[in-house]
């Protein structure tokens, strides 16, 4: 019996074609997704792999090679303070100054972008202030000195103080040689560690011609003292703020009890040591809706909705002698606080502080002279005296 033939219409044979080709096309797309996805995903690992390599570098030279290389320069100047404090301020002052840009570097490398609005800071960089500044992240530091980077003299003669937990590090042995303060937290400790910080200031802010002290008021981070701030609102029968904390006055104070104006001439400091501290600046910090980036994410370029951009804004005021009275000093300082509260509460709403803005700029080729300055400034001090003293020391154990 012959088989039956099946006789289809032509329409018919038509669409099987079209089904089949289609199938043909969607197995072949999905197997150019599959490659894709693969060829996409190896382009964010090889990607993230160098951003870590990259912050490997920055990790390393920050904490490890430049604060060797720059506390072995400055042991080495310290002879110079017996024939000309003058010389040495100097040359210690552009060693700070290349310490400053390498971190500016750092940041620069991570992609951040500082706009700053208000008062010219550029009219008093080489004055003698205090510049007091929210705290809200450890990114804070880049953000400042990347802001000051361009300030004249201001980066060689800035004295900071510092929460004392970096002390015993690399880094917190080349603040100390630059005369950085190291303050603990604690209310326990306060009197003890405010008659330390007089001290220090009396002895070494006008033998070594420092310009600056910066300083966080509020203590901390944010995010860590939310609510101490809260407790302390609630004591003081006051209304807490949302988006930074009261400021504590003890370090400002001490500041201006020593280096404050005497009188209204302002030519001399109450400590009758040196010309008076002329300006407070006081430095409003945001992030971009209030997202603080950490650290590490911004090392490895993960900012949060890709916004690299950081906005500070500045308002200088005069000195007054008033101001080193300390209930004077907590009740002046509370209201540019609560001002400063309610400017980062328009900013996270905005996006913007009042008036214009600029953005500041770091050129690469300065980065690349800052690396290639530390780089080989710490292979000399290897070759001649670290890599023989480790040789040295290891043939007592081998």
């Amino acid at each position: 019996m012959t088989p039956a033939i099946e006789v289809r219409p032509e329409a018919q044979i038509a669409a099987d074609g079209r089904n089949n080709f289609g199938k043909r096309m969607a197995a072949a797309t999905s197997t150019v997704d599959r490659e894709d996805d693969s060829q996409w995903t190896s382009t964010i690992d090889f990607r993230k792999l160098m951003a870590m390599a990259g912050a490997l570098y920055w990790l390393v030279t920050t904490v490890v090679v430049v604060p060797i290389a720059c506390t072995a320069t400055a042991v080495m100047l310290f002879p110079l303070m017996l024939f000309s404090m003058k010389l040495f301020n100097k040359l210690e002052h552009a060693l700070c100054v290349m310490v400053n840009d390498h971190w500016v570097g750092s940041g620069q490398y991570t992609g951040v972008t500082i706009e700053v609005y208000g008062d010219d800071i550029n009219t008093i960089a080489d004055k003698r202030a205090l510049c007091l500044v929210n705290h809200l992240g450890l990114v804070d530091h880049y953000c400042l000195m990347t802001a000051f980077h361009d300030k004249h003299s201001l980066t060689g003669r800035y004295l900071w103080v510092i929460f004392n937990i970096w002390k015993k590090t690399p880094l917190g042995v080349m603040w100390t040689t630059h005369g950085n303060f190291f303050i603990n937290g604690g209310a326990a400790m306060r009197d003890r560690v405010l008659k330390s910080f007089r001290e220090h200031l009396a002895k070494y802010y006008w033998r070594h011609d420092f310009g600056w002290v910066v300083m966080y008021p509020e203590g901390s981070r944010l995010f860590l003292i939310k609510d101490s701030e809260q407790r302390f609102a609630a004591k003081n029968g006051i209304a807490p703020f949302k988006h930074c904390a009261h400021p504590r006055t003890g370090a400002a104070h001490a500041v201006l009890d020593v280096a404050g104006p005497s009188d209204n001439s302002l030519t001399d400091a109450k400590s009758g040591l040196g010309e008076p501290i002329e300006y407070i600046v006081d430095v409003t910090l945001g992030y971009p809706k209030g997202n603080v980036v950490s650290l590490g994410d911004a090392m490895v370029g993960e900012w949060p909705d890709n916004d690299s951009r950081i906005a500070m804004h500045y308002r200088i005021f005069k000195v007054t002698p008033e101001l080193t009275d300390e209930p004077t000093l907590k009740e002046w300082l509370y209201e540019r606080y609560a001002e400063k509260d309610q400017l980062l509460d328009d900013y996270y709403r905005t996006g913007v502080f009042p008036g214009p803005s600029k953005f500041v700029n770091f050129p690469q080729m300065r980065n690349v002279i800052v690396q290639f300055f530390w780089l080989s400034l710490f292979y000399l001090h290897y070759v001649f005296w670290i890599q023989p003293v480790t040789l040295y020391a290891a043939s007592f154990f081998f």
